[in-house]
């Protein structure tokens, strides 16, 4: 998994990679920094998109059942995630092309606009039908 940056003019165009892109420590801390190197150049927008058929497919349970004692800094790490977004000083929008899921499509939904493939995934938040419940911190 890597993401990738690149430029059209002044818009960013951030690629989540082309994997199931789940949200493992190593790939919070990889679109943190690529956040960081948008701001730094001064982007006038930012895209994020993805090479797969998955935009996003959300938490990575695997981590996190192997690292259960760290559950709550990880679910921090995924909600600083989502915050930031929703307060990037620039605008943002989500080019959806594939599956967006749990805290995948809550990505999407953190960005100021949205656009998705006709043909193709599926958004949803499972988190509803499997009675999970979203904590107090999200959405604020």
């Amino acid at each position: 998994m890597a993401t990738n940056l690149d430029y059209d003019g002044d818009i960013a165009i951030l690629d989540l990679g082309d994997d199931e892109n789940r949200f493992s420590p190593e790939f919070l801390d990889e679109v943190d920094a690529q956040l960081d190197a948008v701001l730094a150049k001064g982007a006038h927008g930012l895209v994020t998109t993805a090479d797969s058929k998955f935009y996003s497919n959300g938490l990575d349970l695997d981590w996190l059942g192997a690292h259960s004692d760290q559950g709550d800094w990880y679910v921090g790490r995924v909600q600083g995630l989502l915050a930031r977004m929703l307060t990037l000083p620039i605008p943002t929008a989500a080019a959806v092309v594939g599956h967006a899921f749990g805290a995948g499509a809550m990505l999407a939904i953190a960005h100021d606009f949205r656009v998705m493939r006709e043909d193709r995934g599926f958004f949803c938040f499972p988190e509803v039908d499997i009675r999970i419940p979203f904590t107090p911190e999200w959405p604020r």
